[in-house]
């Protein structure tokens, strides 16, 4: 898994890709507070957050659960995420790859991934949600909120006009600024079809239950665990 795992960790050690990231890409509170909502979460829930970046998400969910994991590759997201919680008992941060994270069995009740796991590709993303799995208890949630493509990705090129077309519509404005880092990740990164989550989801003996499309290119999928 070392060429997966360095496809993964991109260019998240770069401190200024980082500060890029936060600046064009932030999540506005209403959209992450969608993303709580379908977790539904409760005050005997514990949460997992796989790319939690600087723990905005997490913060958000820590007025519902009990606890909650935050993992990420990046050193200066998790600085600022270190900040946030001021050593706040009830959060642990945790610097890994995701091909390197190994929950304990049973420890979480509701999951959560943005824009994260599309750096697994193909082939890792099943085998990180198998190794994944065993850390969700019977019934838990898992909320994948990513690149989420109409078509499967071996059709990507024969999507491109209409994709690109797609992208404009959908960023409006900010389009021009932010058409090279989006193309650069569906080209080089690995943001996938439904098909392709749910065959990952489904290795870690999750199901998805629900699916929001937001355009062609992104949305997401609520997973529960069997």
């Amino acid at each position: 898994m070392a060429q997966e795992k360095q496809k993964e960790d991109g260019n998240w050690s770069d401190k200024d890709y980082s500060a890029h990231y936060n600046r064009l890409y932030a999540t506005p509170a209403e959209e992450f507070g969608a993303c709580l909502k379908k977790l539904s979460p409760g005050p005997s829930d514990t949460l997992l957050d796989l790319g939690c970046g600087n723990g905005e998400f997490l913060e958000l969910a820590l007025a519902k659960v009990s606890g909650a994991v935050g993992v990420d590759i990046a050193d200066s997201q998790l600085e600022q995420a270190a900040l946030r919680f001021k050593g706040d008992a009830r959060v642990k941060l945790v610097k890994a790859a995701f091909l390197d994270y190994r929950p304990e069995p049973g420890a979480f009740t509701r999951g959560f991934s943005r824009k994260a796991l599309h750096h697994l590709d193909d082939a890792a993303k099943p085998a990180f949600f198998e190794r994944l799995g065993p850390g969700f208890k019977p019934g838990a949630l898992f909320l994948l909120e990513d690149g989420i493509f109409d078509f499967e990705r071996s059709e990507l090129e024969q999507h491109w006009a209409a994709l690109m077309n797609d992208c404009e519509a959908y960023y409006g404005a900010g389009w021009e600024s932010k058409k090279s880092d989006v193309s650069f990740c569906f080209r080089q990164e690995f943001p996938a079809g439904v098909k392709a989550w749910t065959a990952a989801l489904a290795a870690g003996g999750f199901s998805v239950i629900a699916r929001e499309r937001r355009s062609s290119f992104y949305g997401s999928l609520l997973a529960k665990k069997s």
